[in-house]
C-alpha cells in the first residue's frame, strides 16, 4: 500500500527507511538478527495509516477465527473491549449447530463393570485404521493404523498408502 502511494523503501545493512514522493521519512527499521524490527517513534501521516477498525462480521464468523471459543467468552471480550476491532452485527448467538457440536453431545453408553484385564504384554493388541485422509502427507500415507497393547497401554501408530491386507498385516507383524 505504501508503494502503491509513491513511498519508496531503502535498504542498507542494518537499517530501513520508508520515505514518501518528496524525500520525507514516515517509517525506519532496524534490523535484528535476519529480520527488521519498525521503530515507532514518530507520527504517521494519516495518509499511510492502515485500517485500524475492520468491518463487523457476524458472531459466528468470530467463533470460529477465535479457534471455537465459548459464545459467552466472546460475549465478554465485546462487552469489555478486551479485543481491539472485535466487531460484530446482528445477534450474539450462534447462527446454527456446528457438526462437532452435535456430535459432542451423543450419549455413551456406560462401560460394563465386569472390565477384564490382560494380565500379559502382547496377549490383547487394540487396532484401528483411519482414512483415507483427504491429503495426502508427504510421505504418499492416506491412513494411520493405531495399535495398542492391552496390558501396558503402550500405543504406536503406523502410517499406511494403503489399507490392504498385505500392508496391515506387515505393520502388525512388526509391531
Amino acid at each position: 500500500m505504501l508503494l502503491e502511494k509513491g513511498a519508496k523503501v531503502y535498504f542498507d545493512e542494518d537499517e530501513a527507511v520508508v520515505k514518501t514522493q518528496d524525500g520525507t521519512e514516515v517509517m525506519s527499521a532496524v534490523k535484528l538478527g535476519k529480520l527488521f524490527a519498525i521503530k515507532m517513534d514518530y507520527p504517521i501521516p494519516e495518509t499511510f495509516i492502515a485500517q485500524l477498525n475492520w468491518k463487523a462480521v457476524t458472531f459466528d464468523i468470530w467463533h470460529r477465527c477465535l479457534a471455537h471459543t465459548g459464545a459467552d467468552i466472546i460475549r465478554e471480550m465485546i462487552k469489555k473491549s478486551l479485543v481491539d476491532s472485535l466487531n460484530t452485527y446482528r445477534d450474539f448467538k450462534m447462527q446454527g449447530q456446528y457438526e462437532d457440536y452435535i456430535y459432542s453431545k451423543h450419549s455413551a453408553r456406560p462401560y460394563s463393570k465386569n472390565h477384564f484385564r490382560e494380565k500379559d504384554v502382547l496377549k490383547r493388541i487394540h487396532v484401528d485404521i483411519w482414512g483415507p485422509a483427504q491429503t495426502q502427507s508427504a510421505g504418499g500415507a492416506q491412513y494411520f493404523m493405531l495399535m495398542m497393547d492391552g496390558f501396558s497401554s503402550f500405543r504406536t501408530v503406523a502410517f499406511l498408502s494403503l489399507k490392504s491386507a498385505d500392508v496391515t498385516l506387515k505393520v502388525f507383524k512388526t509391531y
